[in-house]
C-alpha cells in the first residue's frame, strides 16, 4: 500500500498523474484479471452479504472490511491470486501452519478449511488487523486457528512500527513517523517453543522485515524443515538495513531451494537482482 502512495506522489511531482491513471485503467483490463473476475462473480451468485466464495467449495463468513483485501486473492491482483493458488496446492498433507503477518487471516483460514486435523498459529502485530482476524476466525468457528498479536524478529527486544492501512511496518534506523508505535519483539523460535508448536509450513508476509524473521527462525528451519511461502520486498529490505542477497544467503545456509509459484526451480542467487516485490516457495533439501 505504501509503495502506491509513493508512486502517486512521484507521478504528481513529475506531472505524470494522467499517465499513471491510464496505466491503472489498462491494468484493470488485464485478461487474467477479467477472467478471474468473471469466475469470481459466478462463484458468488447467491452468496450472503457477509460471505465470500474464494474458490469452488471454499466459502468464508467475513468482516466487511476484509472483502476487498480478500478479493485481491481472487481477481483484483493476478499475482496475489496465484500466490493463494500455489499455497493451496502445497498445503495438503501439512498439518501445522505458522502464519507470520496474518493480516485478516486468509491463509490461516484456507489452511484449516475442511481439515479438523490441521492447526494454524496466526501472528499479526497490528491491533486493527488482529481484531478483524480474530473476528473472521470466530465467524467461521475454526477452533484450530490460534490468533497471536505479536511482532516477530531476530530475538527479544522492541521495534518501532508505522501504520499503513491495517498493517504495521517496521521503521528503519533514522526513519521517523508521527504515528509510530513501539512494540515488543519475539523470535519465531521462542514463540514456537513457548507454545510447543512445530510448524511444517510457514507463510511470511512482513513488508520488508522478512530477513529478521528468518534469522529468528533458524532453530525451527533446521529442526522442523517446514515449507516456506515467502513474500520478498527488496526496497523495504534495503530501508531496514538488509537485502534480498541476505535473504538468499540465509535460505541457502539453511539448505532450502526456491521455486516460482508455478513450481519452476529458481536460482536463489538470481533473486538478488529483483527490484519489485516477488513471491516464492522455498522447499527444504
Amino acid at each position: 500500500m505504501r509503495w502506491k502512495r509513493l508512486l502517486r506522489s512521484i507521478a504528481s511531482a513529475c506531472g505524470l498523474e494522467g499517465a499513471l491513471d491510464r496505466a491503472k485503467r489498462l491494468a484493470a483490463h488485464d485478461p487474467r484479471r477479467l477472467r478471474r473476475a468473471a469466475a469470481f462473480r459466478r462463484l458468488n451468485r447467491g452468496a450472503a452479504a457477509e460471505e465470500i466464495v474464494l474458490r469452488p467449495g471454499f466459502a468464508l463468513r467475513i468482516d466487511p472490511r476484509s472483502r476487498e483485501p480478500f478479493e485481491h486473492f481472487c481477481f483484483r491482483s493476478p499475482e496475489m491470486a496465484a500466490e493463494l493458488d500455489a499455497f493451496l496446492r502445497r498445503m495438503p498433507g501439512r498439518r501445522r501452519l505458522l502464519d507470520v503477518g496474518a493480516c485478516h487471516g486468509i491463509f490461516s483460514l484456507a489452511f484449516v478449511h475442511g481439515r479438523p486435523e490441521a492447526r494454524a498459529l496466526a501472528v499479526e502485530p497490528s491491533p486493527i488487523a488482529c481484531e478483524i482476524l480474530a473476528g473472521n476466525v470466530a465467524r467461521n468457528a475454526p477452533a484450530n486457528v490460534e490468533v497471536v498479536q505479536a511482532a516477530l524478529g531476530e530475538g527479544s527486544g522492541t521495534i518501532r512500527m508505522r501504520r499503513s492501512w491495517h498493517h504495521l511496518e517496521a521503521l528503519g534506523e533514522g526513519q521517523e513517523d508521527d504515528d509510530a508505535v513501539t512494540l515488543p519483539v519475539v523470535s519465531v523460535d521462542d514463540l514456537c517453543a513457548g507454545r510447543g508448536f512445530r510448524p511444517d509450513a510457514v507463510k511470511i508476509d512482513v513488508e520488508g522485515f522478512e530477513h529478521a524473521v528468518l534469522v529468528g527462525a533458524r532453530e525451527v528451519l533446521d529442526r522442523d524443515r517446514p515449507v516456506l511461502s515467502l513474500e520478498v520486498h527488496p526496497e523495504r529490505l534495503a530501508e531496514l538495513g538488509s537485502s534480498t542477497r541476505a535473504v538468499a544467503e540465509l535460505l541457502a545456509a539453511c539448505r532450502y531451494r526456491a521455486s516460482a509459484l508455478d513450481g519452476r526451480p529458481l536460482d536463489l542467487g538470481r533473486l538478488t537482482a529483483r527490484e519489485g516485490v516477488f513471491r516464492i516457495l522455498c522447499l527444504p533439501l
